[in-house]
């Protein structure tokens, strides 16, 4: 009532509802309202959460300890500032949404703008698209009407003209069956007059090329004859005079070999007598020229160089014979080994025979696995070409019907419960009818099946549900007619049902495909849908006759059908492939496994044959060695021999010179006596010189006659060897070959004889069956000119009738073709064709077609359009005119929100000035009252800094302190009791609570304390929880919570005035 709330009101309620969900409402005087609302409400009054309302001893504590900022804080909720920065802070925080939402509409705007350009495009090229689309209309309109109405006309000329070629070839056909019988007959008459002309021709010309031949053959079996006895009897001479000479010449060469070691010891030692007699004459020659002295020493010197060879040739005799017994020992040793290795060869012999038939198995057995591997590979190469073959022919298929069918939502529908998967596949189609049933299947050729009507329902709704479609769906609930079974029994046909596989199912068939017939040919088809307009007929080529017309198959068109089957051909190749490729696997293995198998029986018999080729090296080197080693002890002993004669011989001579000695050491007769011995001995020893060299010559020249004359024989005795070799490789005649040659001849030439007997009978009845032949030809000839005529005239009539048909049926065609045109490209109808009005813009037909084409052209050109494009275009210009609107209100909203911020900024600045000064004063007023003389203020502690924080400072009288730290207990709670009543005086509440703040204070400041309380009563209800008897005697009214013994608590209130009058009574 006393107006603390703005509000012009007499009393102010204020309620919280709580609900059980843990929320709750607020209301005001019964008014729903917000929990803002009501904290403004008090905060203005005076009261509030952050108002220091009530006053704890903690509290007091707080503020003697708070810091300038926190002083500052005090005031500002003191004054009411709170809410005004809070509202600051949310039109701050609104501030920042708006820029956030400027910047997304401003991204938004520019998105929009890039969407608009390129969509008022095509909302132009549809319109004109559309403009375009109305004139090609119109124009395809009249030219379709016209070319119906020439359709019509020519339809009624044809079917005129079909009913005059019918009658003709009627007349003609019975023409040529009258001329068929004559020429069958004349025919069937020169057919066996020919028959027996060509068949005596042939059997003389087959007698006559055998007579030939028999000719030939006895010639050259004459000619065989001779030249086999003529080779036989010069191969036979031949031999005999090479094998004659050849023991001739093996004879000489024995026999020169066996002369040949005489001939080299005769010459070996008339050299060396040769050599010995030239010594002899030189040592006599130089005897002869000397004095007697000197030849008596020249005789002793002599002496004792025969003395000394001597002794040399016994040393040489002792190392021959000690070389013999060691060469005679080693060729025993070696004679051994050579024993050893022919036992190891012929060891090594067998088992090399028992490897080479293992290894001939193994080879035997890699050389089959070989052959398998490449058989098995060269399946694996036609089945991945196989494979690749059959995936190109199934992407072929993909690609041509590629966008004919949405596969997302047949894969979507095919997983659907129920479903049996693809039509095609539930039918069984047989190889041949791909295109025959794809065409009789029409656009139901890509239907999914499913086994229920009630499935197949659902499915729909989820595909429609989806947004997506494009597939037929089909259901085998219940079974179909097959009316084309009848009409199939009664003209021998099929029914397409019947051609099915033994997996087809029978519903989806019978309702399907049950009217449908199979036929050969789509003119036997046509006549028999004419009788039967209820029925459907196909080819196998997958024409589709109908009583509406024909629908003709394109050669090389794909459909679901033909993709079903290269599917599975390509699954069956892949299967093949597969097969393939574990056969190649295997094969190889097995080849691989052969072939390490082999080649370790091939590594074992090399091994073998490596160490029969060492052994046999080894033996042949041993043998050598061996004839080596007899060779050398056969020129030892030689040696030997020639040592001992020429010892012999020296012994002779040594007698000889002691005897010379003792005649040159005796009387001078003696002495002369020697001298003409000696010039004898000369004499003699040059004759016999000259006849050794002569022996020596002639033995030297017979060892080069020998060993020549072995050479030559030893190469003739090759060429003869090589020359009958080449006798027994030739190939002589077996023997009896010229008796059985003779007997050919013989046999041949009386064939001959017999066979020309025969001609001669078989020349005669050709003579006489030619002229039968060429007058029966004669008739023939005739009656074949008159059938072919006829037969040409009706060929030419049935040929212009079959091509009236075909162009009647062009005709039907193309005008069915113009009226499916028609209702496909301009909504209309044959009659709206006919009854359309030529375009007045151009008067030509030239003129229409090139302006249908050039309007056409111009379509093509512009491409796919949108025709959405324009209401597109116009959404988002409204969206674009309404986001700019909201950007304009957006930056209007931000203007204003900075106008609020700056007004607070005012507000806020303009209320603590004044807040500031109030509570400035009256801090120096109450810390006055309690602190007599003292003295105390509050300051800003930065005057220019609008947010700088406050300093208290307090004096009180006699001290020279200032801060409140350096202050006692009891000052510092009367400086902050005077900071808080400075406060309560700036910005008053209707009551305040203050719980034991004087509970630190003796009697005297207690007593400045109610001081200020009693002073501070008028201005607001104040509320004090104490202990302090003068504060208890200072209060108006007291409470107090009692209890008593074994009760409850209770509450006790005392008027203190009523207390004073009571005593007063």
């Amino acid at each position: 009532s006393d107006r603390a709330l703005d509000l012009d009101l007499e009393e102010v309620s204020l309620t919280r509802r709580l609900y059980r969900d843990g929320s709750s409402d607020y209301e005001m005087n019964g008014v729903p309202c917000r929990l803002l609302d009501i904290q403004e409400l008090l905060s203005d009054s005076g009261v509030g959460r952050h108002q220091h309302v009530i006053i704890g001893q903690g509290q007091v504590d707080r503020v003697l300890n708070a810091t300038p900022e926190d002083h500052r804080a005090v005031i500002e909720e003191a004054a009411g500032i709170l809410k005004h920065r809070k509202r600051k802070e949310k039109a701050e925080r609104r501030l920042e949404r708006t820029d956030e939402d400027l910047v997304r509409l401003t991204d938004l705007l520019g998105e929009i703008t890039r969407q608009m350009r390129p969509l008022r495009r095509q909302a132009r090229a549809a319109e004109r698209y559309h403009g375009l689309k109305e004139e090609v209309t119109a124009l395809t309109l009249f030219m379709s009407g016209r070319e119906l109405a020439s359709l019509e006309t020519e339809l009624t000329a044809s079917l005129e003209r079909q009913g005059v070629l019918r009658s003709s070839i009627a007349e003609h056909q019975d023409r040529i069956e009258q001329l068929s019988g004559d020429v069958e007959r004349l025919s069937s008459l020169a057919g066996t007059v020919g028959d027996d002309l060509e068949r005596d021709s042939a059997a003389a010309a087959v007698l006559e090329t055998t007579s030939e031949r028999l000719r030939r053959i006895a010639a050259i079996a004459h000619e065989r004859g001779r030249a086999v006895t003529g080779r036989r009897q010069a191969a036979v001479e031949r031999r005999a005079d090479l094998e004659s000479e050849r023991v001739s010449l093996s004879a000489d060469l024995e026999e020169s070999l066996a002369n040949r070691p005489r001939a080299v010891d005769e010459a070996t030692g008339a050299e060396e007598r040769f050599r010995r007699l030239e010594s002899e004459q030189e040592s006599i020659a130089t005897q002869n020229a000397l004095s007697p002295e000197g030849a008596l020493a020249a005789v002793r010197g002599e002496l004792s160089s025969l003395e000394s060879a001597n002794v040399r040739d016994e040393r040489e005799m002792k190392s021959i014979a000690n070389r013999i017994d060691v060469v005679t020992s080693q060729q025993r040793d070696e004679l051994g080994e050579v024993e050893k290795f022919n036992q190891e060869i012929r060891d090594l012999d067998v088992e090399i025979g028992e490897i080479q038939g293992s290894y001939e198995e193994r080879r035997q057995a890699r050389e089959s696995d070989q052959e398998r591997w490449t058989a098995a590979e060269e399946r694996w190469s036609e089945a991945r070409l196989a494979v690749a073959a059959a995936e190109a022919r199934v992407d072929g298929i993909r690609a041509a019907i590629a966008g004919q069918i949405d596969e997302e939502a047949r894969a979507l529908i095919e997983a659907r419960p129920g479903s049996l998967g693809t039509l095609i596949s539930r039918l069984d189609v047989p190889d041949g009818l791909e295109a025959a049933v794809e065409a009789a299947l029409g656009p139901w050729a890509d239907a999914v099946a499913f086994d229920a009507v009630g499935s197949m329902e659902a499915s729909v709704e989820s595909l429609k549900a989806e947004g997506m479609g494009g597939v037929p769906v089909v259901t085998a609930a219940s079974p179909g007619s097959v009316p084309a079974r009848e009409v199939a029994d009664s003209i021998g046909l099929d029914a397409l049902v019947d051609r099915l596989g033994p997996d087809a199912n029978e519903d989806l068939a019978s309702r399907l495909l049950g009217d449908v017939l199979l036929v050969e040919g789509w003119t036997s088809a046509w006549r028999l849908i004419s009788k039967h307009p209820a029925l459907r007929a196909v080819t196998p080529e997958g024409d589709l006759i109908s009583v509406s017309g024909i629908r003709i198959a394109h050669p090389e068109a794909a459909g679901v059908v033909m993709l079903e089957r290269a599917e599975v051909e390509l699954e069956r190749t892949r299967t093949e492939l597969a097969r393939a490729e574990c056969q190649h696997t295997a094969a190889k293995r097995d080849f691989e496994r052969a072939r390490d198998t082999e080649r370790q029986e091939l590594e074992k018999l090399e091994r073998l044959e490596a160490r029969l080729a060492g052994s046999t090296e080894a033996m042949g080197r041993l043998k050598k060695s061996v004839d080596g080693l007899a060779a050398e002890k056969e020129r030892l002993e030689s040696r030997m021999t020639s040592i001992r004669d020429t010892g012999s011989q020296r012994a002779e001579q040594a007698v000889e010179l002691r005897r010379r000695l003792t005649a040159l050491e005796g009387k001078e007769a003696e002495r002369m006596q020697a001298w003409e011995e000696l010039e004898s001995r000369r004499i003699e020893i040059a004759a016999e010189r000259e006849v050794a060299r002569s022996l020596w010559q002639e033995a030297a020249e017979r060892l080069r006659a020998i060993d020549e004359r072995c050479s030559l024989l030893e190469e003739r005795i090759l060429r003869i060897d090589a020359e009958l070799e080449r006798l027994d490789l030739g190939s002589p005649a077996p023997v009896g070959a010229d008796a059985r040659l003779e007997l050919v001849e013989r046999s041949a030439r009386t064939a001959v004889e017999r066979l020309e007997g025969r001609i001669a009978e078989l020349r005669e009845r050709q003579a006489k069956l030619r002229t039968d032949n060429r007058e029966v030809l004669a008739d023939l000839d005739s009656a074949r000119k008159s059938y072919e005529e006829s037969r040409r005239v009706l060929e030419a009539s049935r040929e212009e009738l079959s091509t009236i048909d075909i162009r009647l049926t062009e005709l039907r065609l193309r005008k069915e073709s113009i009226a499916e045109r028609l209702r496909r490209d301009a909504d209309a109808t044959i009659e709206d064709a006919l009854n359309s009005a030529k375009p007045e813009e151009s008067e030509a037909d030239e003129d229409l077609e090139s302006r249908l084409e050039a309007r056409l052209a111009e379509l093509r050109r512009l491409g796919p359009v949108n025709p959405l494009a324009a209401a597109e275009y116009s959404e988002l210009k409204e969206r674009h005119d309404f986001l700019s609107d909201q950007m304009s209100d957006v930056e209007s909203s931000r203007a204003e929100l900075r106008k609020v911020i700056s007004a607070l900024d005012e507000e806020i600045e303009a209320r603590f000035d004044t807040a500031f000064r109030e509570v400035a004063e009256g801090f120096q007023k109450y810390f006055s009252i309690l602190f007599p003389g003292g003295k105390g203020r509050i300051r800003l502690v930065d005057p220019d800094d609008a947010r700088s924080g406050l300093e208290i400072q307090a004096q009180p009288l006699g001290k020279k302190i200032s801060h409140l730290s350096l202050l006692s207990g009891g000052e510092k709670s009367l400086a902050a009791l005077a900071f808080l009543f400075a406060v309560f005086e700036a910005r008053p509440s209707p009551f305040y609570v203050l719980d034991e703040v004087e509970a630190a204070l003796d009697d005297a400041n207690l007593r400045r304390f109610l001081k200020i309380v009693d002073e501070f009563r008028l201005q607001a209800q104040l509320m004090i929880v104490t202990h302090q008897q003068q504060t208890m005697e200072a209060a108006d009214v007291l409470y107090g919570v009692t209890m008593e013994p074994g009760g409850s608590s209770k509450v006790v209130r005392k008027v203190m005035s009523e207390v004073a009058s009571s005593q007063v009574a």
